[in-house]
């Protein structure tokens, strides 16, 4: 790699933002994903920097990764703990919204999780979601509409709106 093309890349992996941290709930998690996505940006950096949308070529690379990933751990800890019970996390009433809500969607399988991060909080259209996650429209429209269904029905009784009383 040439050494303005090396510059070109360290300065946009200085700048970037990316949705790590929703998608994988810990900060570790966030920059162990973004450090893999940074490196396969710099493997291909030539073919990287000529998409006409630098960001969202980033972004599918991040996303595709963390569905990569959490695939073949769910795969790994699934044949080595098939009995085992599965935590519920039961949130207190006055518990911090935003931590009720990374932990419900932990649950999420990871590609309905990357739909709805990307859907909802990065407010992708529907048709950019399906190409970056390579299905149909129609299935990130069900997904989404699955996982909030679930969503909202984990959130029980954890009020959503404070009264200001």
């Amino acid at each position: 790699m040439a050494d303005d093309e090396r510059a070109a890349f360290e300065a946009y992996a200085r700048t970037g933002q990316r949705p790590a941290y929703l998608l994988c709930g810990d900060t570790e998690g966030a920059q162990d994903l973004t450090q893999t996505t940074l490196a396969k940006l710099f493997q291909h950096w030539r073919r990287a920097s000529r998409a006409d949308n630098l960001d969202a070529y980033a972004k599918t690379v991040l996303v595709r990764t963390f569905v990569a990933e959490r695939r073949r751990s769910v795969r790994d800890l699934l044949a080595h703990n098939r009995n085992a019970p599965r935590p519920q996390p039961n949130p207190a009433p006055g518990a911090d919204l935003r931590v009720t809500l990374l932990a419900l969607l932990a649950e999420l399988p990871p590609r309905a999780r990357a739909m709805v991060v990307l859907r909802y909080w990065d407010d992708l259209s529907v048709e950019t979601v399906a190409s970056l996650l390579r299905c149909s429209e129609s299935t990130v429209k069900s997904q989404c509409s699955r996982s909030l269904v679930r969503l909202r029905a984990r959130m029980g009784d954890v009020q959503l709106y404070s009264t200001g009383s």
